[in-house]
């Protein structure tokens, strides 16, 4: 596994009048295999209101809130959805909008009727980054059981080009959050609009999980990239289709040797999709921005 580095950097004289921060989306992910070989991808993005707490300071003293999302996200709920099935490129692909109060889920669903279909529809929706995207595999083991692989790092290229594609929609999305930061500077961009929080493969009752970002309880809405490892897998026995519902990201129980959570945080700086800027926060005049710089070096081969 690679190491990943957690990188400060400060900037001053941003702006003398106090920031609020904002958050980014946080986005889990599931890929669940069926007896028959066929399986369901789901991508699940959490979008914070205004008002919502940050991750990871909900138990501190005075818990910090979003604060400015609604000034980068345009819109919300169905109209929200429709958007982001418009900037798919896979067509079969279901979009879905859950509003609870201020805060929506926007969850992505594409169905396949084998683990290579899988691989290639997956390619389909990464786009321009298909190329970067590592096969998933499904291995009969011959004793009833099988072992389902998925490259951890494959869910920040399937959802790039959707949030990209956010990013650069002047109907749904506005990157300066009407003056209060312009992430179209060079030390932002697209990538502090969401955040891979964790990777889930599932077959049967057993779903392994792996977290790849957790936030700290500073109170500024800041955490870090965990040393997660380059494959998620798990060997179990696949259910029947239809027989149980595959569970969404966040909804699986643990198992021995890898991390569940419950879906945390939301979508911010106004982001979707099913993810989170490692955090902007304005310390009185001094603004210092923490920058998670998570890329991983090649790629490992089956």
């Amino acid at each position: 596994m690679k190491k990943k580095l957690l990188a400060l950097i400060p900037l001053a004289g941003i702006m003398i009048a106090a920031l609020t921060g904002c958050q980014a989306g946080l986005v889990n992910t599931d890929l669940t295999m069926y007896s028959d070989g066929s399986g369901t991808k789901t991508i699940a993005v959490e979008v914070l209101g205004d008002n919502s707490v940050i991750p990871g300071t909900e138990n501190n003293e005075s818990p910090s809130t979003v604060g400015n999302n609604s000034k980068f996200l345009l819109i919300g709920g169905d109209e929200l959805a429709a958007k982001i099935k418009s900037y798919s490129a896979l067509e079969d692909v279901e979009v879905t909008a859950d509003v609870n109060g201020e805060d929506t889920v926007i969850t992505l669903t594409y169905e396949f009727d084998s683990i290579d279909d899988y691989n290639a529809k997956t390619k389909t929706l990464a786009k321009d980054r298909a190329e970067d995207i590592v096969d998933a595999t499904f291995t009969d083991n011959g004793d009833g059981t099988y072992t389902l692989r998925e490259w951890a790092d494959n869910a920040e290229n399937t959802v790039y080009n959707i949030f990209e594609s956010l990013f650069n929609d002047p109907e749904a999305f506005d990157p300066t959050g009407a003056g209060d930061l312009d992430l179209t500077q060079p030390q932002y961009g697209v990538k502090e609009i969401f955040k891979i929080m964790t990777v889930s493969v599932t077959l049967g009752d057993d779903t392994q999980t792996e977290t790849l970002f957790e936030y700290d309880n500073s109170g500024t809405g800041s955490g870090n990239v965990t040393d997660y490892p380059d494959w998620v897998e798990v060997t179990g026995t696949p259910a029947e289709k239809g027989s149980t519902p595959a569970p969404g990201p966040g909804d699986e129980d643990e198992q021995p040797g890898g991390e569940t959570e419950e879906p945390s945080g939301g979508l911010s700086t106004g982001a979707i999709v099913g993810i989170v800027i490692a955090a902007v926060v304005v310390v009185a005049a001094i603004v210092a921005v923490v920058v998670v710089v998570s890329k991983k070096n090649g790629k490992k081969e089956n």
